[in-house]
């Protein structure tokens, strides 16, 4: 139950996280990713505490995005940061 819980939680995340519709606006990444971050927290709920962290944790995502445009869009390294990110985000969000 509380698996379906956390993958329920973490789809809805990242649909609303994809940091690919705002590739083309004009905020900077940390802009982005607060953004994000703030709808993140409204949508789940999170703590002061839980916010700061899944904001690292969605930095650390863009900055893995980042890494793969620059070496020619590298399907691995896009893959490794977003399984990064689902299991940091699953210590940090808890059913509560």
């Amino acid at each position: 139950m509380l698996e379906k819980i956390l993958t329920g939680a973490l789809l809805i995340a990242d649909s609303v996280t994809n940091i690919k519709a705002f590739a083309h606006s004009c905020l900077s990444k940390e802009e982005k990713v607060k953004h994000i971050t703030k709808k993140m927290a409204k949508i789940l709920s999170l703590t002061e505490e839980q916010k700061a962290k899944v904001f690292q944790i969605n930095l650390d995502r863009a900055n893995g995005h980042e890494n793969a445009y620059k070496q020619g869009r590298k399907k691995e390294v896009i893959q490794n940061a977003i399984a990064r990110w689902r299991t940091d985000l699953k210590q940090v969000i808890t059913v509560e």
